[in-house]
């Protein structure tokens, strides 16, 4: 349950981070922390989700993490062209 409440604040602030497009560079950096977390996250937690009893927890987990994971991404792939 821990994992499913930290991917779901972090998937949060990545959709939080998708502004218009004269802040993408200002972004850049939390951008790229929130990456860094959610990477560790879903590593982490593959490791762990092994010796988990609940199926739906361990989907839910992966699936906003990677939402969260796509939504930096996309910050940071158009943040390329613009700064």
């Amino acid at each position: 349950m821990l994992f499913l409440a930290a991917a779901l604040v972090l998937f949060f602030f990545s959709l939080a981070l998708l502004p218009p497009v004269e802040l993408y560079c200002r972004l850049r950096k939390p951008a790229i922390v929130l990456l860094i977390l959610e990477l560790a996250l879903i590593i982490f937690f593959s490791r762990w989700c092994k010796r988990s009893a609940s199926g739906a927890l361990s989907v839910a987990t992966f699936v906003f993490a990677a939402l969260g994971i796509a939504f930096n991404a996309v910050l940071l792939i158009k943040v390329i062209g613009r700064c």
